[in-house]
């Protein structure tokens, strides 16, 4: 009974690590996507005596341990840099280091994201494409003309004619990014293992000695899921599943042969 189970609990995290991987595949193109890997941990194992003689002690026998299978332990996300691709919109923004976008949510929340395609709203704010208000200290005067950003953050352009500043985009920073956790559309919230965030300019210290990353105008953050090695994870997520199926076949069939046997 033991092998089924441990067969069984193969095929979970297999077909887990098949989903994993084929979500990283379908964003593979979307703009600033971070990468899933699953972890795994074993189960306990179980002691077990072996039925050979101690070498130590002829009294007793050797004990092995036999693992129980494998346990779906959590996610990790890949936060290295993805290629900046360069694109024709001025208000297609890439950040060139550490740091996030500091977006509101409609539901009031803020939370950070790296994908910086970003448009004006009717209230004259920098917004992303699902809606989030990206914070800044300044409004975008209606009708204003050649908006840019510039990589300390500045947003410039033209209104009634003059050219002016209208305000300052800002980037966060976390003393432990890998303890952000995950939402819908791209987004990243602080948790307590990831600390608070640490707001400052781009391109600059913050208050935490988190350097900054600067601002690149033009320019979009890509998925920074590999195509190569996700294709071969997944090759050898199949090959390993294929192989706990087969286990359980044949645990199967032996159970089958041994109760053929108590008849």
């Amino acid at each position: 009974m033991r092998l089924i189970g441990t067969a069984a609990s193969g095929l979970r995290a297999q077909q887990l690590e098949m989903d994993t991987i084929g979500d990283n595949l379908a964003n593979a193109d979307t703009p600033g996507f971070k990468a899933n890997q699953m972890v795994f941990a074993e189960a306990l194992a179980t002691e077990v005596r072996s039925g050979r003689i101690s070498e130590e002690n002829a009294n007793t026998v050797d004990t092995l341990d036999v693992g129980a299978g494998v346990l779906y332990s959590g996610i990790n996300t890949n936060l290295q840099q993805g290629v900046l691709k360069e694109t024709d919109r001025s208000l297609d923004l890439g950040i060139n280091g550490d740091g996030y976008f500091q977006v509101m949510t409609p539901e009031g929340e803020l939370a950070y994201t790296r994908a910086g395609a970003l448009q004006i709203d009717g209230s004259g704010q920098l917004a992303d494409m699902q809606g989030n208000i990206v914070q800044t200290n300044g409004l975008i005067p209606a009708g204003a003309t050649d908006v840019a950003i510039a990589e300390n953050g500045d947003i410039t352009g033209v209104s009634n004619g003059e050219s002016m500043v209208f305000g300052q985009l800002v980037l966060a920073g976390f003393q432990n990014p890998q303890g952000l956790q995950r939402t819908e559309n791209n987004l990243f919230v602080p948790t307590a293992n990831s600390g608070e965030a640490q707001v400052g300019q781009p391109g600059s210290a913050t208050a935490g000695n988190l350097v900054l990353g600067t601002i690149r105008s033009k320019s979009l953050e890509m998925s920074n899921v590999d195509m190569a090695t996700s294709m071969t994870d997944l090759i050898q997520a199949q090959r390993a599943y294929q192989v706990n199926a087969r286990l359980v076949q044949d645990g199967d069939q032996m159970w089958g042969i041994a109760n053929a046997l108590r008849r």
